[in-house]
């Protein structure tokens, strides 16, 4: 009998980005992030208040997972949540990072308490997650993640996964409304824990 699958996001999910991410924005370059909306690359500002130029934003990132990712803390209850989940499920780490940095990512969430398995991403994450669900062939699948677009990708081509919109940190939860193709809207992992627990206990 196949077991219960997750896939989950990463930054903003299982790992604090934007503390993280600012300090070194301000620590390396100068430069400083104001959240008045959620679109990095539009609120990041130099010294004198200037909005940085779009086309930086994808170095100063990729900066950052190069000499920073063992900055990242885990968002309180992700790790015991996963460590119970485990226990049941299969549990995969869908992120939308460069190859590069997926070894390295792997490396620190095990070192953080989380030692699964992690696919680097770029773009849309509805095609992964259904190549996952095909490989696993899992009694339930769950999806997690923190963008509206993705769980969008999902439905249309993972229809059958439940999908959790999670917005753990608490700087972005009032910037991003719930995920109209999201099946629950739930920020934190006690709740979220709860939640998946309760569904794959049920009844068939």
């Amino acid at each position: 009998m196949t077991r219960p699958l997750i896939v989950s996001d990463c930054d903003g999910v299982l790992l604090n980005f934007i503390d993280p991410f600012i300090a070194y924005l301000g620590e390396e370059h100068g430069l400083t992030l104001k959240m008045t909306s959620f679109a990095l690359s539009g609120n990041i500002h130099d010294a004198d208040g200037n909005p940085v130029e779009a086309s930086r934003f994808p170095a100063l990132l990729d900066g950052f997972f190069t000499t920073h990712m063992a900055t990242q803390t885990p968002i309180d209850g992700a790790v015991a949540a996963l460590a119970d989940l485990a226990q049941d499920c299969d549990i995969v780490i869908l992120t939308n990072i460069g190859d590069g940095h997926a070894v390295t990512r792997t490396e620190e969430l095990a070192r953080l308490g989380m030692p699964y398995r992690v696919i680097g991403n770029l773009g849309p994450k509805g095609g992964p997650l259904a190549g996952l669900v095909e490989n696993f062939a899992p009694s339930l699948a769950f999806f997690i993640d923190d963008l509206p677009p993705h769980h969008s990708s999902a439905k249309k081509l993972a229809p059958d996964v439940h999908r959790i919109h999670m917005v753990a940190e608490t700087a972005l939860q009032a910037l991003i409304p719930p995920a109209p193709d999201a099946d629950a809207r739930i920020d934190d992992w006690a709740a979220a824990h709860a939640h998946i627990r309760r569904l794959i206990e049920e009844p068939a």
